[in-house]
């Protein structure tokens, strides 16, 4: 029989992707709170309602266990992480602390089209609200600060927000979830304001109203 590593690779690709495809499914039950905080996970039951195996559902929740998503009890049995106030306020002194100095690197920095990029997530979120599409919504939030991340130039920062990447998106969908169309539409707002910074290439203005902008969701959240 040919055991040769080219034989092998396909088996481990589909292992590998059949576990990264139950991380996102599981993943995204979570971030938009079909499963809610504190709910019990129940390895048999995610294997019927998520429609992924069983060694598909461990991978899947030793990685959201890694990213915060989910926490393991005293037995063992992992359930889907809550946000505490306490570490809420934490997160959001993290954002206050590097997205302003983002916001000055990437008017340095970035090139026109991720310069084009920020402006079409600022309108995919006002379609969003608009359209009272949360999932879209926060979606178009994610997309402007991975632009805005990734036309900074900083890698170090980058990777810094990314470790905190899934409890950010999930206290949005959180607060998105609580927030009026109006307080969404001023929020758009706010982002545009941030927009329009950059496009004017002006630092100083991006940086205070990105630090405005955290601290108004900060507020909200807390």
């Amino acid at each position: 029989m040919d055991h040769s590593p080219n034989q092998s690779r396909p088996i481990v690709t589909q292992t590998t992707t059949r576990a990264q495809r139950s991380t996102r499914t599981l993943r995204d039950a979570i971030l938009t709170l079909r499963l809610a905080p504190g709910a019990r996970l129940v390895e048999r039951d995610l294997v019927t309602q998520l429609g992924v195996s069983r060694t598909g559902v461990r991978a899947a929740l030793q990685s959201l266990d890694a990213e915060g998503l989910v926490v393991r009890g005293r037995r063992g049995v992992f359930s889907v992480a809550a946000v505490s106030a306490e570490e809420a306020r934490q997160i959001y002194e993290v954002r206050a602390a590097l997205e302003p100095a983002m916001a000055r690197l990437f008017i340095e920095r970035a090139t026109a089209a991720q310069i084009a990029a920020l402006g079409a997530a600022v309108m995919r979120a006002e379609a969003a609200a608009r359209n009272l599409d949360a999932p879209a919504y926060v979606d178009a939030f994610g997309a402007f600060y991975a632009v805005l991340l990734a036309g900074s130039g900083n890698e170090v920062a980058r990777r810094i927000l990314d470790t905190l990447n899934a409890r950010i998106t999930y206290l949005r969908h959180l607060t998105t979830q609580r927030a009026q169309l109006a307080r969404q539409l001023r929020t758009v707002t706010l982002l545009r304001g941030i927009f329009a910074a950059v496009q004017a290439r002006a630092p100083m203005l991006a940086a205070r109203r990105c630090a405005a902008f955290v601290a108004r969701s900060a507020r909200f959240a807390l």
